[in-house]
């Protein structure tokens, strides 16, 4: 069995502008800096020959280049105890057309749909026990948070092995965009 999901990377120069901030509230796992990406969608395990599936599956996917941005930073699930540390993606409609043609894409073969509505964004860190006073004041301090403007030439298959240290990823395989 092999653990797959679908992203677009981030420049470098971005992610190292992002990677520290997740560090900036106590008890939290903040994302490595080689592990920031925007999952467009996470697949799960799946066999070897439903892996050579998937990968002809996205070579189907003709759409143009887009240019997107990070911006604002919130927290996930909406209501309730919170549990990621996210930054935005703007302008958020163009990467749904992306994450659309992969979903139909792979519903082709099989591969269920997500039934949780799609909201682009890149994780920063996982909050466990995250004092709520630390966590309001990041927010309200990172809230007009904007990166520099970014290209989207390709999206990318990738497989993850979780382990004792946390996930490992490894880079599959890059489909460009048109």
């Amino acid at each position: 069995m092999i653990r797959l999901f679908i992203a677009i990377d981030i420049p470098e120069a971005i992610r190292m502008e992002v990677e520290g901030m997740g560090r900036l509230i106590p008890d939290t796992r903040p994302v490595p800096e080689d592990q920031l990406h925007l999952t467009l969608k996470f697949i799960g395990e799946v066999e070897g020959s439903r892996f050579l599936d998937i990968q002809d599956a996205l070579k189907e996917i003709f759409l143009p280049k887009f240019s997107i941005a990070l911006k604002g930073v919130g927290t996930f699930p909406p209501r309730g105890v919170p549990r990621i540390l996210w930054v935005g993606v703007e302008p958020m409609e163009r990467t749904i057309p992306l994450r659309n043609a992969i979903e139909r894409s792979l519903a082709v073969i099989n591969i269920p749909r997500d039934k949780k509505k799609f909201t682009p964004h890149l994780t920063l860190a996982r909050l466990k026990n995250c004092p709520i006073h630390h966590l309001q004041e990041f927010l309200a301090g990172n809230a007009f948070f904007e990166s520099s403007e970014f290209s989207v030439e390709n999206f990318h298959l990738y497989s993850s092995k979780l382990t004792q240290k946390g996930a490992l990823h490894t880079h599959e395989r890059s489909y460009p965009l048109i």
